[in-house]
């Protein structure tokens, strides 16, 4: 059974035809300018050629489920910090006539918040905030179904990295998907026996949650004891470890390479000096 959230072997282009280097440096590109953008409007295309890349590397589809529920855990306070960027002070690149513009905002006077609510500035504030965070999980996913973590240590480990840092990245590459995989199956487990966690009633909540939290709870701590015999095993912080991948690159990596290095420095220059990607 495939482990959820975990390399995919596929034959495609973005598994085996580009270096891993390549789309380390690609993917923490991208990374970093969706932290510094807002605008939607240089979002969206870098969001959408994640999808179209998702796509070309056959990336479960349901795996976007995951993007989808953070997105509507994050609702709520998303929308709450929404409402107070109604004042029109805090658009430096947005026509502030426009950014102005009432949804439905309210005159406050308490602790001197001003004007919350929404108008047409904060509801793009909102709209860049989610775009932001779907750039973001699509381009992981994306690296993350192309990559294996073998790859990655090694090219790390080649680029000189040290060893507890690298250490410390595989763990938690691979944490999460097992403990998806983990989670998932103990649910099934649980419908099996009849259990049903749907409840409006808070204690039943709690009481119907005790059958699902044993088992990892006790599923976790079997696995602090098999990290820490691994990290035995392998003589963890014994010495410098030996790369088994080389940074040999071939030209179309090279040209990849060049070409995100350059469109990251053009989008800092962009940013510092005519506010590009900000609102």
């Amino acid at each position: 059974m495939s482990t959820m959230m975990s390399h995919r072997e596929e034959e495609t282009f973005l598994h085996s035809g580009l270096h891993t280097l390549t789309k380390m440096i690609v993917f923490f590109t991208v990374t970093f300018l969706a932290g510094l953008w807002l605008d939607v409007r240089y979002l969206a295309p870098v969001f959408l050629i994640g999808l179209a890349l998702n796509y070309v590397a056959k990336t479960p589809k349901k795996w976007f489920l995951v993007m989808l529920t953070a997105l509507a855990l994050t609702l709520l306070p998303t929308l709450r910090s929404t409402v107070g960027q109604a004042n029109p002070d805090y658009y430096k690149v947005l026509d502030p006539e426009w950014a102005a513009t009432s949804i439905a905002t309210i005159d406050t006077w308490v602790l001197g918040l001003g004007t919350l609510g929404l108008t047409y500035g904060s509801v793009y504030w909102m709209a860049g905030r989610i775009m932001r965070f779907a750039t973001v999980v699509t381009w992981g996913l994306l690296f993350i179904s192309t990559t294996p973590m073998f790859d990655i240590a090694n090219t790390l480990y080649a680029l000189k990295v040290p060893q507890p840092i690298v250490f410390v990245l595989q763990v938690t590459y691979r944490f999460l998907p097992y403990m998806a995989t983990m989670m998932k199956q103990i649910q099934d487990a649980q419908k099996l026996r009849g259990w049903n966690l749907r409840t409006w009633n808070i204690l039943k909540l709690f009481r119907r949650s005790i059958p699902l939290a044993n088992p990892i709870i006790r599923r976790a701590a079997v696995i602090v004891d098999q990290v820490t015999i691994a990290t035995q095993i392998r003589g963890f912080g014994s010495g410098q470890i030996t790369p088994l991948q080389d940074l040999t690159l071939r030209l179309r990596d090279k040209i990849i390479i060049a070409f995100t290095l350059v469109f990251f420095l053009a989008s800092i220059l962009a940013l510092i000096f005519f506010r590009a990607g900000q609102i």
